[in-house]
């Protein structure tokens, strides 16, 4: 591996950095406790700044519309827009739309792009991905996927119940994943306006965290009728273009939260440097000192393994482990970290004086979505007492 970072993409990063600490940081203030989510004008206002800056959609290839990054840049420059919250939906990377443009690029024909893709890339629509269930239906067993697609002549019939779909509530399609025929086997994705007939998004689940722009939403298709034209790849492709979307979308994740892990630990240091107690600064204790250096151990460590993993795939390797790896290590950490911070903030940082309160709400669906923790342990193991993977 190559650690030098080439100086176009440190360079970006300064210029994210810099958007960050004078845009994203101080509209943080404008978060609504009691809607939880960022009013739609601050977005708005953050957006068009985002574009004016050159840092629009980062992640996109230069032919449409983005920085051309592979995906180790990707993860440099998603590592500096993760220390704040809402500065990757300020810049078209945020979660789940940043994985769909992701698929749509792989997978998408020239009818669906035209639809879907392009107006998601301009930011004039949002969208989901739907395919966890509730129980019994699929969580982290996708054997458990209870959506049917039936053929009816040139359209499928689909019928399910879909729910923590995150961004439903406003978004202008989904890619809802459905068996085909009640056949496993044939797991396909579909592209569903929401505008269908028999589609309902049926509320907002409520969560302990934040609900971003769209919301984790319930969502029900009762005979919604889907073109054809309208199957994402082929049928049968469901569970292959899943992990299209799933590992890159996984790695992208890891350095928005390692920036958030860096960030909690910065406000931390700044408390230990003024705080006084027992006659010095609360960072002159070794106690102080040992937590922080032992986070900052884990933190780098997370983010080498992240910059491998990122590196692996842009070789053409086969990185699930390592993605697996990644993403286990890293959402501990940013859990951990947080929880640290406020520690060393004490009542300032349970408060919501300090971000840290919110930070750490938001922080513990990480070790749920894309794979809880549990899962990514089994798949590693598994691979190990196989011989498949080695230590």
């Amino acid at each position: 591996m190559e650690f030098s970072i080439p100086s176009d993409v440190a360079e970006l990063q300064k210029k994210v950095r810099a958007f960050v600490e004078e845009v994203a940081i101080p509209a943080e203030k404008e978060y609504d406790y009691n809607d939880g989510r960022m009013p739609e004008a601050t977005n708005q206002r953050m957006r068009a700044e985002a574009k004016k800056r050159g840092l629009w959609t980062p992640h996109l290839p230069r032919k449409s519309g983005g920085l051309g990054l592979n995906l180790v840049g990707t993860g440099l420059v998603f590592s500096e827009l993760g220390r704040s919250p809402i500065a990757p939906y300020a810049c078209n990377c945020d979660a789940p739309d940043e994985g769909n443009m992701h698929l749509l690029l792989e997978a998408a024909n020239a009818e669906q792009a035209k639809l879907f893709l392009e107006p998601l890339i301009a930011g004039d629509i949002r969208s989901a991905f739907a395919m966890t269930e509730p129980p019994p239906g699929a969580g982290s067993d996708p054997a458990a996927l209870s959506t049917n697609a039936v053929k009816e002549g040139e359209e499928f019939v689909l019928n399910g119940h879909k729910w923590f779909c995150t961004g439903a509530n406003g978004a202008r399609f989904l890619i809802v994943m459905a068996r085909v025929n009640g056949s496993f086997r044939k797991t396909t994705l579909f592209l569903v306006p929401t505008d269908s007939p028999g589609y309902t998004m049926v509320r907002e689940v409520g969560v302990m965290g934040s609900h971003g722009p769209g919301g984790h939403c319930e969502l029900t298709f009762e005979n919604v009728r889907v073109p054809a034209n309208m199957v994402l790849g082929r049928v049968g492709e469901g569970f292959r273009l899943s992990q299209v979307r799933l590992g890159p979308a996984r790695l992208t994740h890891c350095m928005r939260w390692l920036g958030m892990s860096r960030r909690a630990m910065e406000i931390a240091r700044e408390y230990a440097r003024t705080r006084q107690l027992f006659g010095s600064k609360l960072g002159d204790h070794q106690g102080i000192q040992w937590m922080l250096a032992d986070c900052a151990t884990r933190i780098e460590s997370g983010y080498l393994l992240t910059l491998k993993a990122g590196w692996t795939l842009d070789q053409g390797q086969d990185a699930r482990h390592i993605i697996s790896m990644a993403k286990l290590h890293v959402s501990e950490i940013l859990c951990d970290a947080i929880d640290l911070a406020i520690q060393i903030c004490g009542s300032s940082g349970y408060s919501r004086d300090l971000p840290l309160e919110l930070m750490y709400r938001d922080a513990r669906a990480a070790r749920l979505a894309d794979g809880p923790s549990e899962v990514h342990r089994m798949v590693l193991g598994r691979g190990l007492m196989s011989g498949k993977e080695e230590f």
